[in-house]
C-alpha cells in the first residue's frame, strides 16, 4: 500500500514523504489505512531494499494490496509521476477508493473540468471475465478507464489482455523496475496494412507480438515519458503518430491518377534533405510531367529498326545531361542521384516518375563530366 492517512486525516505518499517522517508517524501510531481506517506502519526502504510502502498491523483488510509485488508497487508510483506531468492541474492520487465501480484505483485522476480517469497496472493474471466487469463498472461510473500492463505479462496469451485490445486497440507493456522504466506500446494491424508498416517501419518498431486471434502486431520499444496519455484513454507516441500518417500518405499516393509535386515534397521531406529535395527530385519531377512519354520515344528510337530519335527530343535528353552534369559538379555524384532516386515511393503514378530517375541517371557518367 503507498497511500496512508496522517495526523489530521492527511493523505501520505509513501515514495514522497521522508522516511524519518514516516518512521516517527509509525511509531506514534499516526497512520491508518484509507479505507478500514485500521492502523499502518511503514516497510521497507533503501535498507531492506524494497521499495517503501505501508502495511497493517493486525488483521486483513478487504481491500488492502498491501501483498503486492515490488513491481506492482513501483509501478504504481511511477505511472502516478507520469500523469503529474501530464496533467499538472488535475489531482492525481494513489490507491482511490471509488464507491460508484466500488474499486480502488491504482491511479486516479480527477481533472479540472470533472472529468474523471483511472489507470490500472495489471501484473498478475486476470479472469476475463472479471476484467469486463471493471471495465464496464469503470464506464458505468462515467470513468474513462486505461489498463497498463506488467513486463512480467508481454509474452503471455492471456484472454484479459486480448480483451484490452479488442476494446483500446492498443496495450502498453511496462517495466517499472529498469531505469529509466522501459515500455511496448503493440496495437493492431490488420493484413492490408501490414506491407506498408514494413516499407515504413524503422529499428525501433517491431511487426510482431501477440495481439489475439488476428494475429497481425506492431509493438514500439522505448522510455515511458515517450508516450502520453490522452483525457479519452488513447495513448500517444510521437512514432507511431508519424508513421501513421506516413502510411496514410502512402496510401492515398497509391490511388492518386497523377503523380502530385505537393504530395511528393510532403512524402520526402521526412528522408531527404531540403536542398536535394528542391534542387534535384522536384525540379525532374515537373520535366516529367511536362512530358512523360519523352524517355520512351527516346530508348524506342535508338533501339528499334525503322525508327529514328526525334531531334526535338534528343535535344531535350542532352539538356537533361547536361543539367545532371552541372549537379554532379555541384557535390551530387550518380550515387547520390541514385539514391535520391530510390527515395521515390514505386507505388501509384510514382513508381513510373521513379524509372524515369532511373533511367535518365543511367545516361549520365562520372567520365563524362
Amino acid at each position: 500500500m503507498l497511500v496512508a492517512y496522517g495526523p489530521e486525516g492527511q493523505p501520505v505518499m509513501a515514495n514522497e514523504t521522508a522516511l524519518e517522517q514516516l518512521q516517527r508517524w509509525s511509531q506514534e501510531r499516526a497512520l491508518y489505512c484509507p479505507n478500514c481506517k485500521g492502523l499502518l506502519h511503514v516497510r521497507g526502504g533503501p535498507e531492506k531494499r524494497m521499495q517503501l510502502h505501508f502495511a497493517h498491523q493486525r488483521g486483513e483488510c478487504a481491500w488492502s494490496t498491501e501483498f503486492e509485488t515490488e513491481r506492482h508497487m513501483r509501478g504504481k508510483a511511477i505511472l502516478a509521476g507520469w500523469l503529474r506531468e501530464q496533467f499538472p492541474r488535475a489531482a492525481v492520487t494513489l490507491e482511490e477508493r471509488l464507491p460508484g465501480p466500488n474499486r480502488i484505483a491504482d491511479v486516479f485522476v480527477r481533472h479540472e473540468d470533472g472529468s474523471e480517469q483511472a489507470v490500472e497496472f495489471q501484473c498478475a493474471p486476470l479472469d476475463l471475465e472479471e476484467w469486463r466487469h471493471r471495465h464496464e463498472a469503470y464506464r458505468a461510473a462515467g470513468i474513462v478507464d486505461t489498463w497498463i500492463i506488467g513486463n512480467n505479462r508481454r509474452e503471455k496469451q492471456e484472454a484479459f489482455i486480448e480483451g484490452i485490445v479488442g476494446v483500446a486497440h492498443e496495450v502498453l507493456f511496462l517495466d517499472p523496475l529498469a531505469i529509466p522504466p522501459r515500455c511496448w506500446l503493440r496495437w493492431r494491424v490488420n493484413r492490408d496494412e501490414l506491407s506498408l508498416w514494413q516499407q515504413e517501419a524503422g529499428k525501433r518498431l517491431l511487426l510482431e507480438g501477440w495481439v489475439g486471434r488476428p494475429g497481425y502486431g506492431a509493438t514500439i520499444i522505448g522510455r515511458l515519458q515517450e508516450v502520453r496519455l490522452g483525457i479519452d484513454g488513447r495513448l500517444y507516441h510521437q512514432v507511431r503518430a508519424v508513421l501513421q500518417e506516413r502510411v496514410q500518405l502512402t496510401r492515398a499516393m497509391s490511388k492518386q491518377e497523377a503523380a502530385d509535386e505537393a504530395t511528393l515534397r510532403a512524402y520526402l521531406r521526412p528522408l531527404i534533405d531540403d536542398g536535394a529535395l528542391h534542387s534535384v527530385v522536384l525540379p525532374l519531377l515537373r520535366a516529367y510531367l511536362r512530358d512523360t512519354d519523352l524517355l520512351r520515344r527516346y530508348n524506342y528510337g535508338r533501339g528499334h529498326p525503322g525508327q529514328l530519335v526525334r531531334e526535338a527530343d534528343a535535344q531535350r535528353v542532352q539538356q537533361a545531361r547536361s543539367w545532371l552534369g552541372k549537379l554532379i559538379q555541384q557535390g551530387y555524384d550518380v550515387e547520390r542521384l541514385r539514391e535520391l532516386g530510390d527515395s521515390v515511393p514505386r507505388i501509384g503514378p510514382y513508381a513510373a516518375f521513379a524509372s524515369y530517375m532511373e533511367t535518365l541517371i543511367s545516361l549520365v557518367s562520372y567520365e563524362t563530366y
